[in-house]
């Protein structure tokens, strides 16, 4: 049976460039693009399957080629599919191009988690994955109008990691796919790296207190740099759709065995209930199958609570 995803927001930057990578990483999956932009979302999906025709010729891939297509806002959109990935947002709000800016998009975009969370509640729940900013927020209100199990919903956070995987290995002068550097807590100014559990190519790394400072502020303010030398128009596209991408072909592909951290509404883990945050999680093919209670430093687990209670003030 052919997997079939459903992009909400599938016109926009970061909902058309996590599409055309869930088209490289799945050329067998169907693809759906929602978006109140119809002709715009139609456009880009006539591109997309075309991207993916290049199966017909020498240099393109072997095996199956599934469908790219725009279909109606509403709940339809929802219907049959085996992921829903929600990238929907209102435009860059003024003052949101700096530090703490995902915030400003909140409440605009809670009328947008209202009207998503409306189309699920008259569909069967089905893995859901949100990108749209503030995150954490934003997942947490789909969560509370739809009805929905939260064990189906995740947040978006990896480009953390990735940022933070980046910084580290040019620090200490290694592969970033060597290196291992979680991050809990808000998609935003309170993350949380667990520098406790930092590894590189396996083996604990030992990082003083000013370079975790570094770290830490490098991986907090870098998406504004992007944003300030690409333009307010744009937005760090290429990590966040590439993740978004792998987050949705793991969940195509029945989940994982090694956690990762993403967000998800807590009741009671780590001390935390109420709101969503990035925490370590087994995917499965219905979306969260377990959420994984890790040894934390204290000033980790301090950090960890001090998100929840941000995230909560500002909810």
């Amino acid at each position: 049976m052919t997997p079939t995803v459903t992009v909400v927001g599938g016109a926009g930057t970061i909902g058309t460039t996590a599409a055309s990578a869930i088209g490289v990483d799945r050329p067998d999956a169907d693809v759906r693009l929602c978006d109140v932009r119809r002709e715009p979302a139609a456009g880009h999906a006539t591109d997309l399957r075309h991207a993916r025709c290049h199966a017909s010729h020498a240099l393109g891939p072997a095996g199956p080629t599934a469908d790219v297509r725009a279909v109606e806002p509403g709940p339809g959109a929802i219907r049959g599919a085996d992921c829903v990935l929600v990238t929907a947002s209102v435009r860059r709000p003024s003052g949101s191009t700096g530090r703490g800016g995902r915030d400003r998009f909140w409440p605009a975009n809670r009328d947008v988690a209202d009207e998503v969370a409306g189309w699920l509640a008259e569909a069967d729940p089905v893995p859901v994955l949100a990108v749209t900013n503030p995150v954490d927020r934003f997942l947490a209100r789909l969560h509370a109008e739809s009805g929905w199990p939260r064990e189906r919903f995740v947040g978006y956070s990896l480009s953390e990691t990735a940022r933070l995987a980046d910084a580290i290995a040019r620090r200490v002068d290694a592969d970033p796919a060597d290196v291992r550097c979680p991050t809990l807590g808000e998609h935003g100014e309170h993350l949380v790296p667990a520098f406790s559990r930092a590894t590189v190519d396996g083996e604990p790394l030992d990082l003083p207190a000013e370079a975790r400072a570094d770290f830490l502020d490098y991986t907090r303010a870098v998406p504004y740099e992007v944003i300030d030398r690409r333009g307010p128009e744009d937005s760090s596209r290429w990590v966040s759709g590439r993740g978004a991408a792998l987050v949705v072909a793991s969940i195509l592909d029945g989940g994982t065995d090694d956690p990762v951290c993403l967000s998800t509404p807590l009741d009671g883990e780590y001390g935390v209930e109420g709101v969503s945050l990035s925490v370590p999680v087994r995917l499965t093919a219905e979306g969260v199958g377990e959420i994984v209670e890790w040894e934390l430093a204290a000033e980790e687990r301090d950090g960890l609570a001090a998100a929840a209670e941000a995230v909560r003030e500002k909810t």
